[in-house]
């Protein structure tokens, strides 16, 4: 999908162009229809597609160059999926200037996909790469000045509202200790430079968790594959 995309956006890939034979559809879904719509698109003129379909396959394959490829890239790692996702969500707020039907259809159904934007699962955050220094002095304070509860919630997480303004550190709440608390790890390589978290035991142990979480898109695309 790297290379279609690549093309697709005007680009060669560094092993050039090629085609390959379309494959069944109803393997690894998603990913099929995409496949098939960029090759749609690159071979509408062969195709002899009417000006009204070869309109829609170009607004699908901006959206699918520009946005979803390089999210789905990027979507095997727990860690990033907070950042990713709330920029993903960003990003279709400001498409909605240049395809509003698109981008509002792609918020609505990101609204039951706000899982790592939840208070539980914001601070893997703290173990991505996208993490930076900036990004860090806001995120560190708020989850230090949010209580711990007496006791987490149980039951689905509470997805939050989220405006173009919305920062990870806005989505901490009382829950977000729920990972170092299960973990049973404390808080004081928090308190250090990010260069020195690679020292702490405690920081190793979470890191560890974090990098073995299943993103949930990864198992759900497997099993649906599997079932087929």
């Amino acid at each position: 999908m790297a290379e279609l995309t690549l093309i697709v956006l005007g680009d060669t890939p560094p092993r050039g162009i090629h085609w390959s034979r379309p494959g069944a559809i109803h393997q690894a879904r998603w990913m099929a229809r995409n496949l098939y719509s960029m090759k749609m698109f690159m071979f509408a003129e062969q195709l002899e597609y009417d000006e009204e379909t070869v309109v829609k396959l170009e607004r699908l394959n901006l959206f699918l160059g520009l946005f979803y490829t390089p999210m789905w890239m990027s979507s095997t790692l727990a860690a990033d999926a907070p950042a990713n996702d709330l920029q993903f969500m960003k990003d279709m707020m400001k498409f909605k200037r240049t395809d509003p039907e698109i981008a509002q259809a792609v918020l609505q159904k990101l609204e039951s996909h706000k899982w790592y934007l939840t208070q539980e699962v914001v601070p893997f955050a703290l173990f991505g790469s996208r993490l930076s220094d900036k990004r860090s002095r806001t995120l560190l304070p708020r989850l230090h000045a949010t209580e711990k509860p007496d006791s987490f919630r149980r039951g689905k997480p509470m997805f939050p509202q989220v405006t173009a303004k919305t920062t990870l550190a806005d989505l901490v709440g009382p829950e977000s200790h729920l990972l170092l608390d299960t973990l049973g790890i404390e808080y004081d390589w928090l308190l250090q430079t990010m260069a020195t978290w690679p020292r702490s035991d405690d920081y190793s142990k979470a890191l560890e968790y974090v990098s073995n979480v299943k993103v949930v898109n990864d198992i759900a695309e497997g099993r649906e594959s599997d079932d087929d």
